[in-house]
């Protein structure tokens, strides 16, 4: 990983205007209130820019208006990004200029992606949840025919300051359909969210992104190629491989994981997940589930402490309805309003008249 540079300072004070560097341009200023006249005059509403950041962005104007690609304008690019690192029109010139000063410079491409790459790091670390940055770096890795090295290390540092960042999740989906090798080719992948998991099991973007390698890529080329776009129509078509192995190797990790906190919705919802993809009735899980209730005939509102998970009533209240005992699944249904679950009381009853109906 790139060593982290110090940013530029920011003066106040004019910078362009007295630049030799840029002093054959004239810059276009914001032109605030309504357009079309030749004296708006003052905004209803104006942003309180700094008037560093009012300069830069003239000269921006400028070097825009006449297509320039040029050092000095990259250099201008990220001036303006250290101030505002979430103008998307600023990362969008950046990247035109690249492309143009590595045909120019005579620049292989994957060495001038490698170069911005490390400059962004730092970017990245200092605006966590930041889309334009992400958007950048998709952009960049496009460009690449094989996956850095260093990619797996810069993604495990960056949620190690939030694990839960929903852009860097959605890159990293990305990733994985960009270089499936050696992401899902190998078990590189699923050991790196292994991991995550095991640091903290109640991570959902982590399983949310563990059942996409295992099965929901295949899911998501095969609902672009449907004609109906439906994923619901897609799983009940047939269609999808169901490899037995993974299957059963997934249910046993969302069994370990459930094992190990009962309570928490994630490995459950998982296992939901994973049982839908493989056609499996959820009745195969019922004695599972049972055992986080105390039994088949165990009394759900007692106060023995043989629940250990509400989840599990859930459940079981599915299954006691697919078996046709209608009054055991109310009575999960029941216990979930009363006394595991009376937050969501209205819901529960709900489903209690649906069984009733």
């Amino acid at each position: 990983m790139a060593e982290a540079r110090k940013p530029k300072a920011k003066s106040k004070e004019p910078f362009y205007a007295v630049s030799p560097l840029w002093k054959d341009v004239v810059p276009i200023p914001l032109i605030d209130g309504p357009p079309g006249q030749k004296d708006p005059g003052p905004a209803l509403a104006t942003i309180a820019y700094s008037p560093r950041y009012s300069e830069a962005m003239s000269y921006l104007r400028a070097v825009m208006a006449v297509n320039e690609f040029s050092r000095r304008a990259l250099d201008l690019t990220e001036d303006i990004i250290g101030m505002n690192p979430a103008h998307y029109t600023v990362w969008l010139y950046r990247a035109k200029i690249l492309k143009m000063l590595w045909e120019k410079e005579g620049t292989k491409i994957e060495d001038g992606a490698m170069t911005e790459l490390d400059w962004l790091e730092e970017i990245s670390e200092r605006n966590l949840k930041n889309y334009q940055i992400w958007h950048h770096r998709q952009t960049l890795m496009s460009l690449l025919s094989t996956l850095p090295e260093t990619e797996a290390t810069f993604l495990a540092h960056i949620l190690s300051f939030d694990a839960k960042n929903y852009h860097v999740w959605t890159y990293r989906q990305w990733l994985c359909r960009r270089f499936p090798s050696p992401l899902l080719t190998t078990d590189m992948e699923l050991r790196a969210i292994d991991a995550l998991i095991q640091e903290d099991v109640r991570n959902n973007s982590a399983w949310n992104h563990r059942y996409f390698v295992c099965f929901g890529m295949e899911e998501l080329a095969a609902i672009e190629k449907s004609d109906s776009g439906v994923r619901k129509e897609v799983l009940a078509s047939g269609k999808l491989v169901v490899d037995e192995e993974v299957v059963e190797r997934e249910i046993n990790y969302a069994k370990d994981h459930i094992a190990w906190a009962p309570q928490n919705p994630s490995p459950w919802n998982y296992l939901k997940g994973v049982t839908k993809r493989a056609g499996m009735p959820i009745s195969d899980l019922q004695v599972f589930c049972e055992s986080f209730v105390g039994g088949r005939g165990a009394d759900l509102m007692s106060e023995s402490g043989n629940v250990k998970s509400s989840h599990a009533i859930d459940w079981l209240a599915d299954i006691y309805k697919t078996e046709g005992d209608v009054a055991r699944s109310k009575e999960c249904l029941e216990a979930l309003g009363k006394k595991w679950d009376p937050i969501r009381r209205k819901y529960w009853e709900y489903r209690a008249r649906q069984l009733e109906s």
